[in-house]
């Protein structure tokens, strides 16, 4: 290693102050230093004086503070800190805010998006859609689009090197002039405060259709909900959003909910009565644009959950590659996710075939090929994302009923067909066994491929044979994956 390690702000500190593991910040600093923590961060409050005292006492050899010295000098070196240390302020904004820059966050905040839900709405026409009522807290904000650690959100820092578009502007940079569009922010995140409810449902009573931005708010702040220490007890939308969904949906207009969000949210009792539901996540400084993007139509959405989604926050613990014992029914609820891992609708339809596994039969160190055919049936053009799932069907050890082993994103005019080939090796079929060794064992194998992990389109199997594999480490985590046209 090459690099050099630093701290995370005051971790060493809490050594005494939280661990206590030292007894005061001599001792942190001796205990840091000695374990290869190069740098103290945000401050020297250990590394400072306690440090020079604790090498003044014999408590830590110098040679030790030289070699973390030599590590940061290096690294200044290979960066070229001696010769340009300082920031040329005037390029910040230059910097911060180019063309190729904003190009790609607009492509990053597309494919990011998940359309969970969508009874037909979308994408809107602009030439049948005469007004569009635009609500919630984070509509027309721009500050709530970045997440945590992202300058204008880890702090509230008002500085604005990089232009941020809300959803309010994306929605009218895309609608047009022939749209007529109504805002009410209705309510805040996390407050209690209701006064701008009637604004917001008189604003949806005069509009065609309803879109209510609603979600989280990321960063370090009190009115914060979302980020590093901001756990939450509860999933539901907080503050009174949830309130304001639920007048909102009462006018009896077709409402489209978009969320803007770090985290899984429990939606069981909007999913039936919202015409549709779009995951924006943090989308960033052209958020607005790709969330008008996918509303319009302009683009297909193609994002998948990384994700589950529970039904209520009772059912979690929730994930796609649970084991066998460690998912019982509920005695009120499904005890399947709401949003399973791997989700994401589209504007257009897939189809699935041919599925062929080769060899049936593999030995150690050999590799699987499976391989199909997909194809868009549907009228638009767009990408779907094949996931290869696959399950131990008997192991020494209990297994996941199934692991992601491989996806592609694949682009599809209507009409067109692509064969994708996934190539796994054996080694992503290893586990810890008892004895806590890394081993690939003999057995048979459950091939799954399919547009989520519970939208499984085609079956097939495989048999590993030989003996068990013991491996040293592992070198592989994913299936490489080839795609052809046809």
């Amino acid at each position: 290693f090459e690099g050099f390690v630093v701290s995370d702000y005051w971790s060493i500190s809490m050594l005494y102050t939280f661990h206590f593991t030292a007894r005061d910040a001599k001792e942190a600093a001796v205990q840091a230093l000695t374990a290869g923590v190069d740098v103290e961060l945000p401050n020297a409050a250990c590394y400072g004086e306690p440090l020079r005292e604790a090498v003044e006492e014999g408590l830590i050899p110098e040679r030790v503070v030289d070699e973390a010295v030599r590590r940061v000098l290096r690294a200044k070196l290979l960066l070229g800190l001696f010769e340009n240390p300082y920031v040329d302020v005037d390029k910040v904004p230059e910097s911060h805010d180019d063309e190729e820059g904003r190009r790609l966050a607009l492509q990053a905040a597309r494919e990011s998006i998940v359309l969970l839900k969508n009874d037909g709405i979308l994408p809107l026409n602009p030439q049948e859609v005469k007004s569009i009522a635009v609500i919630g807290p984070n509509a027309a904000s721009t500050r709530n689009l970045i997440g945590n650690y992202g300058y204008t959100a880890h702090l509230g820092l008002p500085y604005d090197a990089v232009r941020i578009v809300s959803i309010l502007e994306g929605l009218k940079n895309r609608a047009g002039g022939s749209v007529e569009i109504h805002y009410a922010k209705g309510c805040g995140i996390k407050d209690d405060d209701r006064s701008g409810f009637e604004e917001a449902v008189g604003a949806a009573k005069r509009s065609d259709v309803v879109i209510a931005v609603m979600g989280e708010r990321s960063g370090f702040r009190e009115d914060d909900v979302s980020g590093e220490g901001k756990d939450r007890a509860s999933l539901t939308l907080p503050g009174v959003q949830g309130e304001l969904l639920d007048v909102l949906l009462e006018t009896g207009k077709p409402l489209i909910l978009v969320l803007v969000n770090g985290r899984p949210l429990a939606l069981e009792s909007y999913v039936e009565r919202c015409a549709a539901i779009i995951e924006a996540w943090y989308p960033g400084e052209e958020g607005g644009n790709a969330v008008a993007d996918v509303i319009f139509g302009f683009y297909n959405p193609s994002g998948r959950l990384p994700v589950s989604f529970p039904r209520t926050v009772g059912q979690i613990p929730v994930y796609y590659n649970r084991r066998h014992s460690s998912m019982g029914s509920y005695v009120f609820t499904d005890s399947k996710s709401l949003f399973p891992f791997g989700y994401g609708l589209s504007y257009t339809e897939f189809k699935y075939r041919d599925l062929r596994v080769e060899p049936d039969e593999v030995g150690p160190g050999g590799e699987v090929e499976i391989s199909f055919i997909l194809e868009n049936i549907g009228s638009r053009k767009g990408a779907e994302v094949c996931q290869l799932y696959v399950r131990d069907i008997v192991a020494s050890v209990t297994r996941p009923v199934k692991e992601l082993k491989g996806f592609a994103k694949v682009q599809l005019a209507p009409g067109e067909k692509a064969k994708v080939t996934f190539r796994l090796p054996l080694e992503l079929l290893a586990f810890y066994d008892k004895h806590m060794r890394l081993v690939v064992e003999p057995g048979e194998f459950e091939v799954m491929v399919g547009a989520s992990s519970e939208d499984i389109k085609l079956k097939g199997s495989f048999r590993v044979i030989g003996k068990t594999l013991v491996l040293g480490s592992r070198r592989a985590f994913l299936s490489s994956v080839s795609i052809s046209e046809l």
